[in-house]
């Protein structure tokens, strides 16, 4: 919708020619305070008695027109206003303003048109016709219009860049026609604004010399004036003088004036290249602080300077800014979220847990937020407290299939290292029962039976809808090759250990004691050792050296 900003600064109150009543200045002074109500009602009761009371008309329109439902009502009464006090230029223009809002730009240009001719000093009602004329896609008498402001008040970068705009809506002009006149007007007219941007024009024309002496001219017009500084910043990157680049946008980073958001991405993109910043790791760094101490409260520059921080290798400082985002900004849940993954990467259980119990009570239940915290408290080992969270999540949405073998996953695992094989099966149950081929579950359920020595044959069938669904994962191939090896089958075992072997198995020292178990009992003597040795090298808190030591005797070594 085209909307003309219907704004009045306090329009001193047109006077008549006798005193206005005290019904009217108590009226005027309600309007004014903002009591609306108690001034509708009271211009209502002043127009009963003084009916050609045309200011009184007048503050009612206003009234009336800052509701839709009341805008007929409104035109009537600033007609009514003018038709007492037809020359008067606050009415006329303010029905003009109103036409506009109303989306009857005819209407509109007539009136300023008309105000034009009576009032043509009033630079406003220029800007105002342009604005209209704009609407009509009038290019012509936007133009014309101009041409008239320029006429009276000399150039100006207003002027300038407006005619610019409008050469360009005409759609007549290439780019470098629109720069020519732009350069040709820069001049009589010099402003930064306009020196930017044809430094910017130059900058993308490769042309390094001619962008570096506008540039240099809108600082020599105004020392603070940033934009610039960010223009010749990059060419000085592109000339590879990147003591100059830093130097510039640090001027850049630290103008209050400057938008936070094109900073924080701006910089966002600039971490994000790697080689850059190993290149220059101390520069980066100070450009980072220099964006944060200039708006230490903005959201998206502290989850900038933190993301950095961490990708610096520097979580300390990580942690303490993505922080400050949370008290800065208690209601913003993103914020909280990014801060606790953050403790979550960088496991600080025991400060994740009580972050998630004041997020959960500030926001109510979250699916995530209740998952970290379950996850913590299984790291913890505090088994009830994971279960609780994971019954949580389960009871939030018992109808969500996703919902309903997730947690019901989660669940049949902690059981399981809680000691209670009981419950611990019941709901992996549960899972298949929602989706028969749901390989983690049935993986850790055939692996679980495996080490009880039970129902190897169902373990056996789980487990072989596991590898066909993703025949080299390693640890779904252990899980097969174990139970083929319990059932006695261990040449069948070897074999799918040694693809194992081929896609990640030998990352795992369970993997690999595996496999030695497997070769022992073929009487591959020599390279069960050899695969113990390693499984012992990755992990030794297996048990494997005193394993070792009794094959050795057993077989008399």
């Amino acid at each position: 919708m085209r909307k003309f900003l219907l704004i009045f600064t306090l329009i001193v109150a047109p006077l008549l020619c006798i005193a206005q009543s005290h019904t009217y200045l108590d009226a005027l002074q309600a309007y004014q305070m903002g009591e609306i109500a108690e001034a509708h009602s009271l211009f209502i009761n002043e127009i009963k008695a003084n009916p050609d009371n045309d200011a009184a008309h007048f503050y009612l329109a206003m009234i009336y027109s800052a509701s839709e439902n009341t805008h007929a009502k409104a035109e009537e009464e600033f007609k009514k206003a003018l038709a007492i006090d037809p020359n008067n230029y606050w009415y006329k223009y303010s029905l003009a303003l109103f036409y506009a809002e109303t989306e009857r730009i005819e209407l509109t240009t007539l009136l300023l048109e008309e105000l034009i001719e009576a009032f043509p000093k009033k630079s406003e009602l220029y800007f105002t016709a342009i604005n209209a004329y704009l609407n009509q896609n009038d290019i012509t008498k936007a133009l014309a219009t101009l041409d008239k402001i320029e006429g009276k008040i000399g150039k100006n970068e207003m002027i300038g860049l407006t005619r610019m705009d409008l050469m360009s809506k005409q759609g007549t002009y290439t780019d470098k026609q629109l720069y020519d006149y732009l350069e040709s007007y820069y001049q009589d007219c010099q402003s930064p604004r306009m020196a930017t941007m044809l430094g910017d024009r130059y900058a993308s024309l490769y042309n390094d010399s001619l962008s570096l002496f506008y540039y240099n001219q809108a600082i020599d017009i105004d020392q603070g004036y940033s934009p610039a500084y960010y223009g010749r910043a990059h060419v000085f990157q592109a000339l590879r003088q990147y003591d100059r680049y830093f130097e510039d946008m640090s001027v850049f980073m630290k103008d209050p004036a400057i938008s936070p958001r094109l900073k924080s991405e701006y910089l966002n993109n600039l971490t994000e290249s790697s080689q850059f910043v190993m290149a220059f790791p101390e520069e980066t760094e100070q450009m980072v602080l220099d964006a944060y101490t200039t708006h230490p409260k903005d959201e998206g520059i502290t989850t900038m300077a933190g993301v950095f921080f961490y990708r610096m290798d520097k979580p300390h400082y990580a942690i303490e800014l993505m922080k400050q985002n949370v008290d800065n900004h208690p209601d913003n849940l993103e914020a909280a979220m990014q801060y606790l993954m953050l403790l979550y990467y960088q496991k600080l259980w025991d400060e994740l847990i009580p972050t998630c119990d004041r997020v959960i009570e500030r926001f109510g239940y979250n699916f995530d937020i209740v998952q970290l915290r379950g996850i913590a408290y299984s790291l913890k080992e505090d088994y009830e407290s994971a279960i609780k969270d994971f019954k949580l999540i389960a009871a939030s949405a018992p109808k969500d299939s996703a919902i309903i073998v997730f947690s019901n996953s989660m669940l049949g695992d902690l059981y399981h290292q809680k000691g209670d094989s009981k419950n611990a099966y019941k709901h992996y149950k549960k899972v298949l029962k929602t989706n028969p081929n749901y390989a983690p579950t049935l993986n850790n359920y055939a692996y679980y039976l495996a080490l009880e020595g039970k129902k190897l044959k169902k373990a056996k069938e789980m487990s072989e809808i596991t590898i066909k669904q993703e025949p080299d994962n390693p640890t779904y191939l252990d899980t097969y090759a174990w139970i083929l090896h319990l059932l006695g089958q261990d040449i069948e075992a070897k074999a799918i250990f040694r693809h194992a072997m081929l896609y990640g198995g030998k990352e795992s020292a369970v993997i690999m004691d595996h496999y030695g178990d497997v070769l022992f009992a073929l009487k591959e003597y020599d390279l069960a050792f050899v695969y113990w040795n390693q499984a012992k090298a990755l992990d030794d808190t297996l048990g494997i050296e005193e394993k070792i030591k009794t094959k050795k005797a057993e077989i008399g070594r």
